[in-house]
C-alpha cells in the first residue's frame, strides 16, 4: 500500500475562497515564512476559515492596509472585547 502524497500547500486567499466553496477538505495553506495551516482544530473546516480570515485581517493591519476609518466617529456605539479593542487602538497609532 503505498501512503498518500502530502497536500501541496495552497495560498491564504486561495484557501479562503476554498473554504467558502466548501471545497477545502484536507487544505494545506502556506502562511508565509514556513508555516503552514491545516483543519486539525475541534471545528474544522469552518475553524480554518475563521483563522485564517482573522490571519488575513492581522496581515492587513500589520501592513498598514486594513481601511478602519469605519470604526473612527463611532463612539461608543461598538462594544468589542477588550482584547480586540487593543489591537485596534494599535492598529490606529501613527507612528
Amino acid at each position: 500500500m503505498n501512503p498518500l502524497p502530502d497536500p501541496k500547500a495552497v495560498s491564504l486567499d486561495e484557501a479562503i475562497s476554498l473554504l467558502e466553496a466548501g471545497k477545502g477538505e484536507g487544505l494545506l495553506v502556506d502562511l508565509g515564512h514556513g508555516r503552514t495551516a491545516t483543519a486539525d482544530g475541534h471545528r474544522g473546516e469552518e475553524g480554518l476559515l475563521q483563522r485564517l480570515r482573522g490571519h488575513r485581517m492581522m496581515m492587513s493591519l500589520a501592513s498598514g492596509g486594513a481601511d478602519l476609518s469605519r470604526f473612527a466617529g463611532m463612539g461608543d456605539a461598538v462594544i468589542v472585547a477588550p482584547l480586540v479593542q487593543e489591537i485596534l487602538d494599535a492598529a490606529d497609532q501613527k507612528d
